[in-house]
Order: structure tokens, then sequence, then C-alpha cells
């Protein structure tokens, strides 16, 4: 049990086919769910009880991928997320998100990269995670 974070290509039914994955990336998850809080104000997340605080969850259709998220993503990469920090989330690897921000930082860039080129390519992508 744990966060499984993974990114990619979305088809017609906008489900995004893994392309990026990472496991406890508990910082680019508080990004993501800052982002996906940003996209779908009128919806309610699906989490239960007390985990609500944490953020979305599988199922809700993730976050698209823009051009404003990459700007924000890039942001968060140069400055080690230093403003994404997890102050809660053991399910997200909380504990040990210094070390997840160094091991996944060249995956970081290069999924940055790979997002840019599809966005400008007129492609739809998306991140989404299971906890």
């Amino acid at each position: 049990m744990g966060l499984d974070q993974y990114a990619g290509l979305r088809d017609s039914k906008g489900e995004v086919h893994e392309k990026f994955y990472w496991r406890k990336h508990a910082r680019l998850q508080v990004l993501m769910s800052k982002q996906f809080n940003k996209q779908k104000k009128e919806q309610e997340h699906n989490t239960h009880d007390d985990l609500q605080h944490l953020g979305f969850n599988g199922g809700q259709g993730g976050v698209t991928i823009t051009e404003d998220v990459i700007k924000d993503l890039e942001e968060a990469i140069k400055n080690d997320y230093y403003n994404h920090f997890a102050s809660d989330g053991f399910f997200w690897g909380q504990q040990f998100q210094e070390e997840q921000v160094k091991e996944y930082k060249a995956q970081d860039e290069e999924f940055l990269k790979w997002a840019k080129e599809q966005v400008k390519a007129g492609r739809q992508i998306g991140y989404d995670c299971s906890w």
C-alpha cells in the first residue's frame, strides 16, 4: 500500500496511459494535488473520512497537464519542490520526501521535457495516482 503515480498520454476516454511512473514521490503529489484543486474546483475528493485532507486519489480524472502546470512543475523542480512540502501522508512516503526529490530529479526533468513536447504538439497528457 502506498502512493503510485503515473503520467502519460490520455486516450479518448480520458484515461492516462503510463509513460512515467513514480513511487511515493510525496512532493510531486503535493504539487499535483494543488493543480487538481485548481482544475476541479467543483469536484469533491473521493477519499474517505480523515484522509480527505490528503487530496485526490485515482478514479477522479487526475490532472490535465497544461502549459500552466508545466510552468509550475518547472519551477518546483528547479527549487527542489521547496513550496510543496508534504506535512502529512504516510502512504505518500512523507517521511523520506527529501530523498525522493533527489532520487527522482533526473526523471522529473525528463518528464518535464517530454510534457513540453507533447503539449506543443497538441497531445492530451495527464497525471494520475493511486494510494
